[in-house]
C-alpha cells in the first residue's frame, strides 16, 4: 500500500533529524531512502497535490467572482432601499403627514441626533484635532532598498514557494 504525502514527509522528516542527531550515518540514510521508494512516491503524491490544488485554486476563483457578483448586487439592492425611503420620506413631508399605521408597519418623521457640518474653510481650533500615527510605506521602503539606498534596520528580505504549473 503506498504511504500519503503526509505520511511520506513524516517518515524523511524521523530520518533526516536521525541523520542531522548522528544517530545513523549518511549511508544509512540513504539506503533507508531508497527502500521507501521516497522520491517516486513523493513525484506521484506531488502530482496528485498539484490537481487538488489547481482544482481549489479554480474554485476559489468563482467564489470570488461570484462574491463580487453578489456584493454589487448587494449594493444595488440597497441603493434601491434608499431611493424608496427617501421617496415616501418626501411624500409624507409634502402631504404634511408625520405619523400613520397600516396593517404591517408604522410611519413616522423624527429629529435626527445632532450632527457637525464642517464647512471646507472652517478653521478648528487645534484641541479638536486627532493625531494619526504614522504610516510606513512599505512600497516606497522597497523601491528605495532596491535603488541602493541604505536604512538601518531596514533590509529586503526574498523567501521561497512552492509554484505549480
Amino acid at each position: 500500500m503506498m504511504s500519503t504525502l503526509y505520511e511520506l514527509t513524516e517518515e524523511y522528516q524521523y530520518l533526516y533529524d536521525l541523520l542531522s542527531s548522528g544517530e545513523i550515518d549518511e549511508q544509512t540514510f540513504n539506503d533507508s531512502l531508497e527502500g521507501m521508494f521516497f522520491d517516486e512516491a513523493l513525484e506521484i503524491k506531488a502530482e496528485s497535490c498539484a490537481k487538488i490544488i489547481t482544482m481549489l485554486v479554480g474554485y476559489s476563483k468563482i467564489a470570488q467572482s461570484e462574491a463580487e457578483r453578489l456584493t454589487e448586487k448587494s449594493k444595488a439592492l440597497s441603493e434601491n432601499a434608499k431611493r424608496l425611503q427617501k421617496n415616501l420620506y418626501e411624500a409624507m413631508k409634502r402631504t404634511n403627514k408625520k405619523k400613520f399605521k397600516t396593517a404591517l408597519f408604522s410611519f413616522w418623521i423624527q429629529k435626527n441626533s445632532p450632527s457637525v457640518f464642517i464647512a471646507e474653510n472652517a478653521e478648528i481650533p487645534s484641541k479638536f484635532i486627532i493625531e494619526q500615527p504614522p504610516k510606513i510605506g512599505r512600497r516606497g521602503l522597497l523601491e528605495a532598498l532596491k535603488n541602493g539606498a541604505e536604512i538601518d534596520g531596514v533590509s529586503i528580505v526574498q523567501d521561497d514557494s512552492l509554484r505549480i504549473k
